[in-house]
């Protein structure tokens, strides 16, 4: 105890620019607590609770919950499946990951989705419980290998449950739900790819460097509003008949110009790791006669993409804040959903910093739940650390 307060004592007011500093930080951190206390207290959030089901899955027709609410519960049985087998979290970081999950919850929760959240809550501390106890058996290793599969297989699972029976239009898909599907269908694409254009840049062949090259600037060239625009009006007239890129797939249009994106700016985090592989390693493989596949799989790739995963989880976060630009494409996603809410609602007029900022708490959550996890396996690889 007296070790603690030595080490705060030494910390917060050791010197006279300690003591300064603290005065300063706590006077600025009680004004910001203050207002924000005061906006939380005297808004009118009847402007939310009113339209939760619009902030999660859009223009999604009546009936069709059930196809947000199976993708959260596979999600929610995967995530914390893997938090036992593959992270093994601490505590406290199980304490944080329950309080993201529980504030979502809370946004979302209405009477007609009460026994929803009670299975999904009952599915996620079944899954960790599960995966507790088969991770003290013989089982862990193709259970290991049945999760791994599960996570390669989750975006066509996705579409399948969107799709079957005559499923909603793209189009019509929107809200929270709209911007994970274009979040994980971005990263899922673009990270394989951008490791593709990555090696590609980074290759001796001149043809295959030329291409990747043009690639990745052109792509970073310009904003991805751009590009957005770019799916909209000009995509359609390349590939008209292949793609059937007509007015009811802008949301594949969308997919596909993130993926597109997120390549390209994966393909430069490699490379940068890429670059960081002693020449001597290379020289070693070469001399051993390992063949290219061999030495990629095995030397180059693991110890390149464990120094860039700072960075990746970065660019991961960046693209899934991204994909609240899509509503160029009038696409009714959750920063949508929460613009038009006030203007289509008179009873609402005036009520939308209220919406916005529940949206904003959306983005936050999810983006400092990618922040942990990539502090977490930054960690548990040691990096940083000799």
């Amino acid at each position: 105890m007296n070790q603690q307060l030595k080490w705060a004592y030494n910390t917060f007011s050791g010197s006279f620019y300690n003591t300064l500093i603290t005065f300063l930080s706590l006077v600025i951190f009680g004004f910001i607590a203050s207002n924000l206390f005061g906006f939380i207290s005297t808004s009118e959030w009847a402007v939310v609770s009113a339209n939760k089901r619009l902030l999660l899955v859009g223009r999604l027709p009546q009936g069709e919950e059930w196809r947000a609410w199976s993708i959260l519960w596979i999600s929610s049985f995967l995530i914390f499946s893997s938090l036992k087998i593959f992270v093994k979290p601490s505590i406290k970081e199980l304490i944080f990951i329950t309080i993201i999950f529980a504030s979502v919850c809370f946004i979302f929760i209405t009477q007609d989705a009460i026994f929803n959240v009670i299975i999904f809550s009952t599915l996620s501390l079944s899954s960790y419980l599960f995966a507790k106890y088969i991770s003290q058996t013989p089982y862990i290793t193709i259970f290991r290998k049945l999760l791994a599969f599960m996570w390669l297989t989750i975006i066509p699972l996705i579409f399948l449950i969107l799709l079957i029976e005559d499923g909603p239009k793209p189009t019509l898909w929107g809200g929270f739900l709209l911007n994970i599907i274009l979040a994980g269908v971005a990263i899922s694409v673009g990270f394989p790819l951008g490791l593709l254009f990555a090696l590609g840049r980074a290759s001796q062949l001149p043809a295959v460097k030329i291409v990747c090259t043009i690639y990745i600037e052109t792509i970073r060239g310009a904003p991805l509003v751009g590009w957005l625009l770019l799916a909209w009006f000009v995509l359609p007239k390349f590939l008209p008949e292949f793609w059937n890129l007509n007015e009811t797939s802008v949301v594949i249009r969308a997919m596909i110009i993130l993926s597109a994106f997120t390549s390209a700016y994966t393909a430069e985090v490699i490379r940068g790791g890429l670059q960081s592989i002693p020449k001597g390693q290379i020289e070693a493989a070469d001399s051993l006669n390992l063949n290219l596949f061999t030495k990629l799989t095995l030397i180059v790739l693991p110890q390149a993409i464990r120094v860039v995963i700072p960075a990746l989880i970065s660019t991961f976060i960046a693209v899934f804040k991204d994909t609240s630009l899509v509503f160029v494409l009038a696409l009714t996603d959750l920063l949508q959903v929460g613009r038009i809410i006030p203007e289509q609602d008179p009873e609402f007029f005036g009520k939308a910093l209220e919406a916005l900022s529940v949206v904003a708490f959306l983005f936050w959550i999810v983006s400092m739940a990618l922040s942990n996890l990539s502090t977490r396996v930054e960690r548990s690889m040691g990096i940083g650390t000799r």
